[in-house]
């Protein structure tokens, strides 16, 4: 009993010198982590859920690839981008058919 108060005694006294040493770490500049976080080279990876499996499955790629493949599902899915066709596309087929 008496060790367990002179233990905590201790740790209420290092504690105010504990906050202090961890006050003087330097600081990380914002606008470097900002920087390698925007890198188009740095790969990330990320666990995928492959259909047909339950087991998810690492992928990694740069975050330019992975742009990219947002650029090009967006520019399939955008409403404005489709078309019904021209005439030159249903040439030659039979109508209702």
């Amino acid at each position: 009993m008496r060790t367990a108060l002179i233990a905590a005694a201790l740790v209420l006294v290092a504690s105010p010198a504990l906050a202090q040493a961890g006050s003087s770490a330097p600081l990380v500049d914002p606008a470097a982590s900002k920087k390698a976080l925007d890198d188009p080279n740095r790969i990330v990876c990320t666990r995928e859920h492959v259909v047909g499996s339950n087991r998810p499955q690492k992928v990694c790629m740069t975050i330019a690839q992975r742009q990219r493949l947002k650029d090009d599902a967006d520019k399939l899915t955008d409403p404005g981008n489709r078309s019904a066709g021209s005439a030159d596309d249903f040439k030659g087929q039979q109508p209702g058919g």
